[in-house]
């Protein structure tokens, strides 16, 4: 399908035919933090943008152990956990369990392993520090306790072991990720929400899975359909200025699932994810 081209691509990048994009944040320096995986070689490789030009600064990076060399979580259990500055911390997962587990602080510009500590569970960011938690046990019994850290160093700046009212207090002033980046994210839109007379205009109706937002006199929606005779879905990014169309894009089609939660806005800029692999980056 033929893109409308009243807003430009400012940037492609492409993870590789057998990688999905599959998670993304945004440095305080103006870069992209990615992770790509392949289900195919269970691979979990990170990747850093530069989100002005989407100019490389590393690809394929594989985390690994301190010291040993080995891939952390067996190459594929990982994840990105938060940003401070230029500094990513990544996370591992705990064994057989939906816990994350640990820290490895690599930095945005060059992946280069700042600080690492396999043995701490990640809480939230402060304004002044990391609350994490070590696990323990005692008496058989497992227990949390409670560290504030210091996220350039990984040095404990304060011990609240397990006093769950400080520990309260402190979880309060954390800030969810998204308000940190500054990232807005679509909602499911539904009849007499935001968005909605555009879409029923469009010849958008309720039956069809769809995703929006807003920033100014911008609407971008993402319309998934099924085709109930293949059981199979389609997906078609759609932007609107005021009311009226100027991009439209197909981000997927004959796949199991809608390709749902796979744009966002960030600093005035939209980024969505085409194919699974392929991420495209939008002045509005």
């Amino acid at each position: 399908m033929d893109n409308r081209n009243e807003i430009s691509h400012r940037w492609r990048y492409s993870a590789g035919e057998i990688f999905a994009v599959w998670q993304l944040m945004f440095t305080g320096g103006g870069g992209i933090i990615g992770q790509k995986r392949s289900r195919e070689k269970r691979h979990s490789l990170f990747f850093s943008l530069e989100a002005h030009s989407g100019r490389s600064f590393f690809d394929d990076y594989l985390l690994l152990e301190k010291g040993s060399g080995q891939p952390v979580g067996d190459s594929w259990f990982t994840g990105i956990e938060t940003i401070s500055g230029q500094l990513v911390f990544l996370h591992s997962w705990q064994q057989h369990s939906p816990e994350h587990q640990g820290l490895w602080v690599v930095s945005a510009d060059n992946g280069s392993l700042v600080w690492a500590r396999p043995e701490i569970v990640f809480c939230g960011m402060l304004d002044d520090g990391l609350l994490v938690y070590l696990p323990t046990v005692f008496a058989g019994f497992p227990e949390r306790r409670y560290l504030i850290l210091d996220p350039m160093t990984g040095s404990e700046r304060l011990r609240l072991g397990e006093d769950e009212k400080a520990v309260s207090e402190v979880r309060a002033s954390i800030v969810p990720e998204i308000r940190r980046q500054g990232v807005l994210l679509p909602e499911i839109a539904v009849p007499g929400g935001n968005n909605y007379e555009i879409f029923r205009a469009a010849g958008i109706t309720v039956s069809m899975h769809c995703e929006s937002l807003s920033i100014g006199s911008i609407t971008a929606a993402a319309v998934h359909d099924s085709d109930m005779a293949t059981g199979t879905w389609r997906s078609l990014l759609r932007i609107w200025r005021t009311e009226e169309l100027v991009y439209e894009d197909l981000i997927a089609e004959k796949t199991s699932h809608p390709a749902v939660n796979g744009f966002l806005v960030h600093g005035g800029s939209l980024y969505y994810i085409k194919g699974e692999s392929e991420l495209i980056a939008l002045d509005l």
